[in-house]
C-alpha cells in the first residue's frame, strides 16, 4: 500500500490493495488511517474491476485518520 501521497495530498490504491470490497465499509490504512468506503466506490469497482484505482485524500470535516474517495481511476 502506498504510504506517500503521488500528486499533492492524495494517494492511490487499486482496488485489490484495499481488499475488492464490494460494499460500503471502512478500509484500515496501515501507517495512515481508515477510509470510508462508500456505495458509489463499491458499485464503480464492481463493474470496472479491471482498472478499479481510487485516489483518497485525508478528510478534515470527518476527523483525524479518516480519508475518503476524491477520484477514480477513469478508462482513456
Amino acid at each position: 500500500m502506498a504510504n506517500e501521497p503521488v500528486v499533492g495530498d492524495k494517494y492511490y490504491f487499486t482496488w485489490g490493495e484495499l481488499g475488492k470490497p464490494t460494499v460500503s465499509t471502512k478500509v484500515k490504512l496501515p501507517g495512515l488511517g481508515v477510509l470510508i468506503f462508500d456505495d458509489a466506490d463499491a458499485h464503480y469497482a464492481v463493474n470496472n474491476p479491471e482498472i478499479a484505482g481510487f485516489f483518497i485524500r485525508r478528510s478534515k470535516v470527518l476527523g483525524e485518520g479518516l480519508f475518503v474517495v476524491v477520484s477514480r481511476r477513469q478508462s482513456a
